[in-house]
């Protein structure tokens, strides 16, 4: 098995001859090609394997419209399967609601009687994979007669009512979540969330709710409150997005208003501390002439409003230099170009799941002018940017890297402020078909960042054996290596095993400034568990980290060997 099947020209091997039938008029047809076309539809059944190989569609098939499209929904256990037959996994699928047809509908980018185009099955499936309540999506062709290409999407789901008990230790701080979590509420694809948990920063309760299909729409509506011990914060939007490469309109409204402490360490320690109050307003409208020879390009116009206001917190100090307060309002614009193309993975950042990966360049540009004669307190120029690509790819290896940039340039100073670079540079190789080797790098530099604002190195940023914020400074290089085993070893059916022996070596570091560590370069050794869930959303992979320092070990701050366990998004 390869590391990539392709997506962007896919479909069904079946479907290839199915459009050869049709693609040579007058050709006499063989008898197996008789018995493929016009034939009853038959759908997939429970038992359905996502597609994996590589398929191509010919390119002379003409006169195709899309035909009729047929639903298969599958159920989150597979009763078919002797080790899922089981009364408590019946009693799940019948208690589950499984997405509803007029919200799966409601995503395709193509309809009944509509120009026949294969690179819009792979974009509906991507588009569908994206969502938290499906664990796989897949669309093919799935016959032809009289030009018209009949179509079934199969749709898996997820097991989306989730009361959450959650607790993970990292760096040596604990955090823990409890709530109830929905992310098909009623089977119509909302997000519904409570929960009230610790993090490494504060104590919080919140509600969330998502609306990605908004009255049957593309608008999305997402509303999030927050009450917390050092504050409360409220966000909402409403947003139509550029949901396809080929979209042609976009806009949104957004509104932020949070106060929050913002803490600065030193060797881990809390050393002070600045009450942060935010308050922001945007409001954008996109526009693009569509997907043209394989690229998107996009320009969005706007105005923000950005308020940031601070004072001394009440039980530590504030910083030598307490941050000055800041008033944006600027029109601004961006910029984006995306390429087509798109491939699909297996047992990369996942266990046994289709992975989309963007293979192809993109390329962000924003910029703004922050004027006194709008409201802004001072004249800045606001800008911010990213771009990705691919440095090569092929079955069994995968090289990309990404940079992105945001600051502001102070006209009535003619200094840099709040400048932060990053850069992150990815190698995957496949060894074995449950083996493969994975290597990042990646740097930050900032600028005259305010006073509350750090760069930080230790266990939540990929120091494995060190606490959090055990360095700190205004730039930091991390170099990752990890072996990683996808195993075929699935517990109780719900839970797929991997695991990883990992060498992390980096440092963060200033230079007019003491990082809090006796030696430059953090170094450790380990290895962990993956456990990730086969019928839950796609996105939480719990890690189990035994990580031993290779540097620092006179230190009194650090353990000989440092046990971690958190919930990410990745391997």
């Amino acid at each position: 098995m390869t590391l990539f099947s392709s997506r962007a020209k896919e479909s069904a091997v079946l479907v290839s001859l199915l459009l050869l039938c049709t693609a040579a008029a007058g050709r006499a047809q063989t008898a197996s090609e008789q018995a493929l076309a016009c034939r009853p539809f038959v759908p997939a059944g429970s038992d359905y394997e996502f597609a994996r190989g590589s398929r191509e569609l010919p390119q002379d098939a003409q006169a195709l419209r899309f035909g009729e499209v047929h639903l298969t929904r599958l159920s989150i256990f597979d009763e078919s399967d002797p080790g899922e037959d089981i009364p408590l996994f019946r009693w799940a699928n019948d208690f589950h609601i499984l997405t509803r047809p007029q919200v799966i509908r409601q995503q395709l980018l193509f309809s009944e009687g509509q120009e026949f185009d294969a690179r819009l099955l792979a974009e509906t499936a991507r588009l569908l994979r994206q969502q938290a309540y499906f664990h796989d999506a897949d669309v093919r062709a799935v016959s032809v007669c009289d030009e018209a290409v009949d179509i079934e999407v199969i749709s898996k789901d997820n097991w989306s009512l989730t009361p959450s008990l959650s607790f993970d230790r990292q760096g040596g701080e604990n955090s823990y979540s409890v709530g109830l979590r929905d992310s098909n509420f009623l089977g119509y694809g909302k997000l519904l969330a409570l929960s009230d948990g610790k993090d490494i920063d504060r104590h919080s309760s919140e509600l969330m709710y998502q609306d990605h299909n908004l009255f049957g729409s593309r608008l999305r509506a997402d509303v999030h409150f927050q009450n917390s011990n050092d504050g409360d914060s409220r966000a909402a939007s409403l947003d139509l997005p550029f949901y396809s490469l080929d979209s042609r309109r976009a806009w949104a409204l957004r509104l932020l208003d949070e106060e929050r402490l913002d803490t600065q360490y030193f060797r881990s320690e809390e050393i002070s501390e600045v009450r942060h109050h935010e308050e922001m307003a945007v409001a954008e409208i996109g526009f693009s002439g569509g997907l043209i020879n394989g690229w998107a390009r996009r320009w969005q116009l706007g105005l923000q409003y950005q308020e940031d206001r601070y004072r001394p917190g009440s039980e530590l100090p504030s910083p030598a230099d307490l941050p000055r307060d800041r008033r944006l309002v600027y029109p601004f614009a961006t910029l984006e170009i995306i390429e087509d193309d798109y491939v699909t993975a297996f047992n990369l950042d996942q266990i046994y799941r289709t992975e989309d990966l963007h293979l192809g360049r993109q390329l962000r540009l924003r910029a703004g002018y922050a004027a006194e004669g709008l409201g802004s307190d001072q004249d800045r120029l606001v800008f911010g940017g990213h771009y990705s690509n691919s440095l090569h790819y092929d079955d069994d290896s995968l090289w990309q890297h990404q940079a992105d940039w945001e600051g502001f340039y102070n006209v009535s100073s003619s200094a840099l402020e709040n400048v932060l670079l990053s850069y992150r540079n990815r190698y995957f190789r496949r060894q074995t078909a449950q083996r493969s080797f994975f290597a990042q790098l990646e740097a930050v530099y900032s600028k005259n960042l305010d006073s509350h604002r750090q760069v930080v190195l230790g266990g939540q940023t990929g120091a494995r054996a060190y606490e959090n914020r055990f360095q700190v400074g205004d730039s930091r290089v991390l170099l990752t290596l990890e072996e990683r085993l996808y195993s075929d070893i699935h517990l109780l059916n719900l839970i797929r095993l991997g695991g990883a022996v990992f060498v992390d070596v980096g440092r963060a570091w200033s230079d007019d400034a003491d990082t809090g560590s006796s030696e430059d370069w953090l170094a450790d050794i380990g290895f962990g568990l993956r456990l990730a869930s086969s019928k839950a959303a796609s996105d939480r992979i719990a890690h189990l980290d035994f990580a031993f320092p290779l540097s620092n070990q006179s230190d009194p701050a650090v353990d000989s060997v440092l046990i971690s366990f958190t919930v990410k998004g990745s391997f």
